[in-house]
């Protein structure tokens, strides 16, 4: 006689990534932040005629900054799928602004870390919860 098959547990088997609050308050400051960066920009009118001077490795971190926003939203609604672009997306902003900091710092213009601080918090949330979903996908169902 064989035993009847055994269900994997129903949050292993969904789309969606196990409740963290701390993870979800992060990613929504990283989307309110960036969102309101980006309004403040184009507000002031001596940064908005600025933008067109900006270096091409400028733009590619405001699209990185804008992509991540976006998917932090998918974090939000807990969709496994963002998972891997969140985590990548955000050590890749986080190097940009360390490297920013550096360069400020050197010109003597230092500022509080606010976004490098969330960033590393984000990715060590994403962290966990990488390795939460890869434990429940490598399961053994007996």
């Amino acid at each position: 006689m064989t035993n009847p098959p055994v269900s994997v547990s129903t949050q292993g088997s969904t789309d969606l990534l196990p409740r963290d609050t701390f993870r979800t308050v992060v990613a929504a400051l990283i989307i309110v932040l960036t969102i309101a960066g980006w309004i403040y920009a184009l507000a002031v009118p001596i940064d908005r005629f600025a933008l067109v001077r900006q270096t091409r490795l400028w733009w590619i971190e405001q699209i990185v900054g804008f992509v991540l926003a976006v998917v932090c939203i998918g974090i939000l609604l807990r969709k496994r799928s963002f998972l891997n672009w969140a985590f990548w997306l955000t050590i890749y902003s986080l190097i940009f602004d360390v490297m920013r900091l550096i360069f400020e710092f050197k010109e003597g213009q230092p500022t509080i870390p606010i976004a490098p601080i969330l960033y590393a918090l984000f990715i060590w949330r994403l962290y966990i919860a990488r390795k939460a979903t890869a434990a429940t996908d490598t399961a053994v169902v007996v």
